[in-house]
């Protein structure tokens, strides 16, 4: 049997269930309306006499692959509209996810955390997973009414303030708590992560500097081509800092945002949630979200307002000092993300122009802070 749950949205409350090890679907074509109806029908009859799938999120997601739902219900109730995230058919992809239990992971948080993550996530109406193939499927809000930001062009400045000031409220809430001992919230600084890292940097590399090589200097290449010494050792340092729930995967393309309402902003994604340094969370957006010229010009105001939050919020025995030296290491460290998408199946021209840009922030950040002199 899988680990799976069921959203009663009339009810309002995240109902357990179980299903068929085998129904956990692979492609879109298995999200028929049998499935739909089993999923939704589960303490009241419903039934979907049609499903329209549309693709969405393509050159945006990249470990996963998203559908949009139109259902049309015979009888019994549902949402009009919704998403489905499944697994995708590419071998890197899902050696890496498989690695990291990245889809085991997100099935999780939603579970047991989505009332108490200060990033609102989407409201959940069914998830599952199975172990032994590692296929997943999260059915969720659709968050199509939010406005979003494109990662390529970069996070306007106000968005990215909301994002960092939201981003220091939730890690403030979560500092240091027991809970993050939880089995399912993911120690990366642990075995076997930092030894996955490294076998993913050295498998990732070569592609990375077939592709993209062009665009890398001598010194950001001197760091990738050895990066089975450089990430593991920043990984296992994670256990020497405050830990916080991070997201981890913190980029624009998994923000929205609630224009009526200023308080909230809603985070898609959590695969690559885990008990970790907060800073971590921060290196990524700084470095690979917002621009070039953009990161430059708002670096220390961006980063004094992360910091200065946490202090209002109740972090102590947190110096800046410390908060420095571990952001410029989690910028080192983030370079990571670009070599790993940079490796995967690059679905389209987008995904194309998402992973490039990624590199180029990754890089540009790293030299600007000196980062490299910083690892450990």
């Amino acid at each position: 049997m899988g680990n799976d749950l069921t959203y009663d949205e009339s009810q309002g409350e995240v109902m357990s269930a179980t299903i068929d090890a085998g129904s956990v679907p692979t492609s879109s074509d298995a999200i028929t309306p049998d499935w739909l109806s089993s999923v939704f029908g589960r303490d009241e009859p419903v039934t979907i006499s049609s499903v329209a799938v549309e693709p969405i999120g393509v050159g945006i997601g990249i470990m996963s692959l998203l559908f949009r739902l139109t259902p049309t219900y015979e009888s019994g109730r549902g949402p009009s509209s919704l998403v489905a995230k499944i697994a995708p058919p590419y071998e890197m992809v899902r050696m890496i996810a498989a690695g990291y239990r990245f889809y085991e992971t997100e099935v999780a948080i939603y579970r047991n955390l989505s009332p108490e993550l200060g990033l609102r996530p989407p409201e959940l109406y069914y998830a599952a997973h199975e172990p032994a193939s590692d296929d997943f499927v999260i059915l969720m809000e659709d968050l199509s009414h939010l406005r979003t930001d494109d990662q390529v062009e970069g996070c306007p400045i106000e968005d990215a303030r909301a994002v960092i000031h939201h981003l220091a409220l939730h890690h403030a809430h979560w500092w240091q708590d027991q809970r993050l001992a939880e089995p399912y919230i993911p120690k990366f600084s642990r075995p076997p992560y930092p030894q996955f890292n490294a076998q993913a940097g050295s498998q990732s590399w070569p592609v990375v500097e077939e592709r993209f090589g062009h665009l890398i200097s001598d010194r950001i290449r001197a760091l990738a081509s050895r990066w089975p010494e450089v990430g593991p050792p920043l990984l296992e340092d994670i256990e020497n800092h405050p830990l916080t729930l991070c997201h981890g995967d913190m980029r624009l393309d998994n923000i929205f945002f609630h224009d009526d309402d200023a308080s909230t902003v809603s985070l898609v994604d959590w695969a690559i949630a885990s008990a970790a340094a907060g800073v971590n969370d921060l290196g990524y957006f700084m470095s690979q979200s917002l621009s070039v010229a953009d990161r430059r010009t708002y670096e220390r105001e961006l980063t004094r307002l992360y910091f200065d939050t946490l202090l209002e919020h109740g972090v102590t025995d947190y110096s800046f000092d410390e908060f420095w030296l571990g952001y410029r290491r989690s910028v080192l460290f983030c370079l990571c993300y670009p070599l790993q998408a940079g490796a995967v199946e690059l679905v389209n021209d987008r995904a194309v122009d998402l992973a490039t840009i990624m590199l180029d922030r990754s890089m540009s950040a790293i030299l600007d802070l000196d980062a490299d002199l910083v690892a450990l």
